[in-house]
């Protein structure tokens, strides 16, 4: 895209560059400051009588101009229509038929300088805007020396403003794109008060900006902003449409969130380069835009995993890309979006993670039932089936690493768990019979087995195996005092303690413990520190061994 900043050597004699020549400290605060101070108003001090101050100013200077001087000086034709209905100057409540001729000769040289609007707007915009930039520049370099000697300069910077801004609303209203309206922008707030125009070196003894309506200004950018925000709603709206609907491969659908946050990063990024405050109000239009669009994504994908966890062997890999786009798009989030729209969106995003984990972990459940059940009823004798087969859905999401960490932490906690469930609906007796060894070092040899797979898998995993492994010690436990030491030492050491609590009496009784003996050591456990009883009811023995 053309830069409309530079300067062309063809124009250098009516312009200089903006860097060089902006040593004014008004023009450069002019420039930095324009959308805040449009958005806030200007004190303006000539919108009153403009043509009587320059009449008198010019009585003090070279005294009146004819009118066919004037028409001569301004290079159009004398015979003005003093009738005209589109006047672009200021004139006083009751003007001759003198300053009606001055004002219509001024106003015939502003339409004939200022460009015609292209056929299209929105492919020749920013050419456009150039033109303009160098026809005025010209004009009011040209013009400035010769109209301020003589009081009218006022008149004429008066007239061309409004003309100006009475062209860049016909603009504003034929351009359809948030480029565009960015372009449209940047130009009034960055080039239109700069060295480039108005500001021109040329130009700063007659300090145009004293003889300009801000008001004008300040309501233009208020109809800019609008526009903008209208192009931006509609665009980001499109484009995360695309993004919900394109259809993607499978590694296409891990940068769904990449996509997703730079289409709502780029206007934001685009409106900052001309203020912050214009970036956050078109920054509050694009997450508000993010949130219903994770309305529909949401809803969508919980179709989609609903569906696939019905299947035989699902693919674990749609589960994760769900969840790595949920916790990115939330980090993205926390960054930007502020009270309730940050609130709602953070919610829908760990709803939608809570779904995909709970779906998870039904698929994991439903495979350790499946061969915990043939492995502790001795149909098979090798647990290494059950973790092979965690190994085998899991062992390949190795680019979901903070993702695989946070999974295989549920699904490692799950499957001991289940375990110890089924082991105690199994009386010693018979898993010895099935397994043909000791149970405890049986236990031992199994959790010690199912920590090194998940750990080859992701490496640094917590143990979650420690109830397990201190099966054997609890039964090797030859009296009450050493079971009651034995209980306590896995409630210090077990990280799974209040997941495991309920089962404790079962297990004690799976043990060979009578049932007082079993009330005997929970007594034990409610002196210690930090222990918070369980209420009883009947579940604590619906887990009892099968005799």
């Amino acid at each position: 895209m053309r830069n409309i900043f530079k300067t062309r050597s063809q124009r250098s004699d009516i312009r200089s560059p903006l860097i060089e020549n902006n040593n004014n400290n008004n023009i450069q605060e002019n420039e930095q400051n324009a959308y805040e101070q449009a958005a806030t108003g200007f004190n303006n001090p000539v919108a009153q009588d403009a043509f009587n101050i320059q009449e008198e100013q010019s009585l003090r200077s070279e005294g009146p101009i004819s009118l066919p001087d004037l028409a001569e000086l301004l290079c159009v034709a004398p015979d003005v229509n003093t009738a005209s209905d589109r006047s672009c100057c200021s004139m006083g409540p009751e003007p001759n038929s003198r300053q009606q001729s001055i004002v219509g000769l001024i106003q015939r040289s502003v339409h004939q300088h200022i460009p015609e609007p292209p056929a299209d707007v929105d492919t020749e915009l920013q050419q456009h805007l150039l033109n303009v930039q160098e026809s005025v520049c010209k004009e009011l370099v040209k013009l400035g020396p010769l109209l301020e000697s003589r009081g009218l300069m006022g008149l004429l910077i008066d007239c061309y403003h409004r003309e100006t801004f009475r062209h860049l609303n016909g603009l504003l209203q034929n351009i359809s794109s948030s480029q565009n309206s960015f372009v449209l922008m940047k130009w009034v707030l960055h080039t239109y008060l700069s060295p480039e125009l108005l500001s021109h070196p040329d130009l700063q003894k007659m300090d145009l900006m004293k003889k300009v309506d801000f008001l004008l200004f300040t309501e233009w950018v208020e109809k800019a902003k609008a526009k903008l925000l209208e192009n931006v709603q509609e665009e980001v709206r499109g484009q995360l449409d695309i993004i919900m609907h394109i259809k993607r491969g499978d590694e296409a659908d891990d940068e769904l969130h990449v996509d997703t946050i730079q289409c709502i990063e780029a206007m934001p990024t685009e409106a900052l380069k001309i203020s912050p405050k214009l970036s956050d109000h078109v920054q509050k239009f694009c997450l508000q835009e993010l949130f219903w669009f994770l309305e529909r994504y949401t809803d969508k994908q919980a179709e989609i995993l609903e569906k696939m966890a019905k299947m035989d062997k699902p693919e674990m890999k749609h589960f994760f890309q769900t969840l790595n786009n949920c916790k990115k798009l939330k980090l993205h989030v926390l960054t930007k979006a502020k009270g309730n729209l940050l609130n709602e969106t953070v919610f829908k995003l760990e709803n939608m993670e809570a779904f995909t984990l709970k779906l998870l972990m039904e698929i994991v459940a439903d495979i350790a039932e499946s061969h915990l059940k043939k492995y502790f009823r001795s149909e098979n004798k090798e647990f290494f089936f059950l973790v092979d087969a965690v190994k085998g859905h899991f062992s390949e999401l190795s680019h979901f690493q903070e993702i695989q960490k946070s999974v295989m932490d549920e699904v490692y906690k799950l499957i001991a768990h289940s375990y110890l469930k089924h082991l105690i609906q199994r009386s010693q007796r018979k898993l010895e019979r099935g397994w043909s060894r000791d149970v405890g070092k049986q236990v031992w040899d199994d959790a010690t087995l199912l920590h090194d797979i998940i750990s080859n898998i992701v490496p640094g995993v917590r143990q979650w195996n420690t109830m397990l492994l201190e099966i054997k010690e609890l039964v090797d436990c030859k009296s009450l005092d050493m079971l009651e030491l034995t209980v306590g030492k896995m409630y210090k050491e077990c990280p799974t303690w209040s997941e495991d609590l309920e089962l404790l009496p079962s297990l004690l009784r799976w043990n060979g413990l009578y049932r007082w003996q079993v009330t005997e050591v929970l007594k034990v456990l409610e002196v210690l520190d930090g222990y918070e009883p369980r209420p009883r009811s009947a579940s604590w023995y619906s887990c009892l061994p099968c005799c």
